[in-house]
């Protein structure tokens, strides 16, 4: 506790490890287990690690407290992943973001929130990094991976944005424009 107050979060964890090694059966463990996955989630930013460490929690101590809110958790990783990156974006994070938008994608591709992480990229790409093409690419993904959700038409539109009002790529934007118009015609972006 004193490390994370001194914002030590690297000895905060050697200490949580150790603890963990020394006293895997102390009545203090599973606390200390699941603030372990709670300082790779919230203070390192690192979804891989945190999910390990719930995971941990949930497998060592799944009949305490700590295991039952890890357990809870899981089930809600694919909306946390989603909304930890809105904040890291908000926070100018972007790098944290895109790693965790990635995550989501690689990780819970079947779940319905993978399709808003796919676009999300492309935004912030488009908004944030100001990588046009990369942009485009991202946006493209939705149009293959996650055609029929509700962010397609949105991408698509997006890709022909960017044709027509920061590229002054206008033929690549009637094209993108036209695939948008017939494929959702009555879309309130048509």
């Amino acid at each position: 506790e004193k490390n994370i107050q001194n914002n030590e979060i690297d000895l905060a964890i050697n200490d949580l490890k150790l603890l963990l090694k020394k006293y895997p059966d102390d009545s203090l463990s599973s606390k200390a287990q699941f603030k372990l996955a709670s300082l790779y989630l919230s203070w390192k930013n690192d979804p891989v690690l945190g999910y390990k460490e719930l995971n941990n929690t949930s497998m060592n101590y799944g009949q305490s407290i700590h295991g039952k809110q890890a357990e809870e958790q899981i089930k809600q990783f694919p909306e946390y992943i989603i909304n930890k990156a809105e904040s890291l974006r908000k926070q100018k994070l972007l790098k944290e973001a895109v790693n965790h938008l990635v995550y989501l994608i690689e990780n819970y591709s079947q779940n319905a929130l993978a399709s808003k992480g796919q676009y999300m990229l492309g935004d912030l790409y488009m908004n944030d990094f100001r990588d046009f093409t990369t942009a485009i690419q991202e946006y493209r993904k939705v149009l293959k991976e996650y055609s029929d959700s509700e962010q397609e038409p949105h991408a698509l539109f997006m890709i022909g944005y960017i044709y027509a009002n920061i590229l002054n790529d206008f033929e690549k934007a009637r094209v993108e424009y036209s695939k948008f118009i017939s494929r959702f015609p009555n879309h309130e972006l048509t």
